[in-house]
């Protein structure tokens, strides 16, 4: 395996030291991204945010600086990851405006509904199997409740060392994607940060009786 395929391997579940130091190293060059894509949707200081594939924690430090009587929760598949997250979050987890779970996208440790807004930031292409991991995703969230994707994005008719790896490749893949999950409303921006794509899509509101 080429060393850029094991540094793949090791973005889908950060371990040990260089799993650490990964982890550390996107808090930081990352921090312009994380900023970006969380600016494309506004979050109230009192909801219940989900961060999924929090890595580092970096993002969990963004979205928690937003509230004051809400919660945001992080969760990785990565042991080292949720540790890592928990030392950079440990004031904010000490003030119970933060907790970090280690678990699944495919089997997420929450309840029904429980949710205003979840995020997942560069994480999508490690979802192991991404339609029902994103209804995994609705079930959590509150009716109309938000799902916002920040990711890597390539245009159709370029190539780069990023696009082997993406699981989907244009704004019209998303849209399908989302709407094969049963998400409604979805919003898409692709061209204000080169390289980059931030996704906005919702879980329809119940119907009246």
């Amino acid at each position: 395996m080429s060393l850029y395929g094991k540094l793949i391997d090791m973005g889908r579940q950060p371990s040990g030291f260089l799993g650490r130091m990964i982890g550390s190293l996107m808090n930081l060059g990352h921090r312009d991204a994380y900023g970006w894509g969380l600016s494309h949707h506004s979050i109230s200081p009192d909801s219940t945010v989900l961060d999924i594939g929090c890595g580092g924690g970096a993002a969990v430090r963004l979205l928690a600086a937003k509230k004051s009587t809400g919660k945001v929760y992080g969760i990785d598949h990565s042991l080292d990851m949720v540790n890592l997250s928990k030392k950079v979050n440990k004031r904010l987890i000490e003030g119970n405006l933060v907790e970090i779970d280690c678990g699944s996208v495919s089997c997420l440790p929450y309840s029904d509904d429980m949710f205003d807004t979840v995020t997942a930031i560069e994480t999508i292409e490690f979802w192991p199997n991404l339609i029902d991991d994103l209804r995994e995703v609705k079930r959590v969230l509150k009716p109309d409740g938000s799902l916002l994707l920040v990711n890597r994005h390539t245009a159709s008719d370029k190539k780069c060392k990023w696009t082997e790896f993406l699981q989907i490749h244009t704004s019209e893949g998303y849209r399908e994607r989302l709407g094969d999950a049963g998400y409604v409303n979805i919003s898409i921006d692709d061209y204000s940060k080169e390289g980059w794509i931030a996704v906005i899509a919702r879980k329809p509101q119940r119907k009246q009786d």
